[in-house]
Formats: structure tokens, C-alpha cells, sequence
């Protein structure tokens, strides 16, 4: 599994959309612009877009095993809960 070092939130709560995260894996690795929503089944994220690609939707980085997505959701939504409670 992937070892996230270091989460990063910045809060907008504009309707579902909770706000920006970057996430750092392996303190070599920078992951910056997921998105972090809050949909009719719980959260999700939306993995950062392509700049030259915006007509249509397609993902600069993104996870393949549905773990690696889950698990960084999960850390996600733990640091945005956290800062919540701050």
C-alpha cells in the first residue's frame, strides 16, 4: 500500500464540494489538486485534471488498484475531519 507521509487540506465547503487536497507518498512524491466531495454515498475524490486537456475530463495522475483510491480518500477525509474539529 501506498505510505501517504503528509496530507494537506485547503477547506472551501461550497455545497458537495468539500475541498483541494495534496497528499505527499513517500516523502518523494507529490499528488496536488484532488478534489474531496460529499456525495449521496459518502465522500469521494476526484484525482487532479490534465491542463491541456480541458474539454474533455481526463486525470494527470491517478490510482489503478481501487485500494491505492480508498486509501487515499480515507487519509484525506481523516486530516479534513481533523482540521474541522480545530
Amino acid at each position: 500500500m501506498l505510505n501517504i507521509s503528509e496530507v494537506r487540506i485547503k477547506k472551501i465547503n461550497n455545497g458537495k464540494f468539500l475541498g483541494y487536497a495534496s497528499i505527499q507518498i513517500d516523502d518523494c512524491f507529490i499528488i496536488d489538486g484532488i478534489e474531496l466531495y460529499n456525495g449521496e454515498k459518502g465522500r469521494y475524490i476526484l484525482m487532479p485534471l490534465n491542463p491541456k486537456l480541458k474539454k474533455t475530463r481526463r486525470n494527470s495522475a491517478y490510482p489503478i488498484a481501487n485500494e491505492a483510491r480508498e486509501q487515499i480518500l480515507e487519509s484525506i477525509s481523516k486530516k479534513f475531519d481533523e482540521e474541522i474539529e480545530d
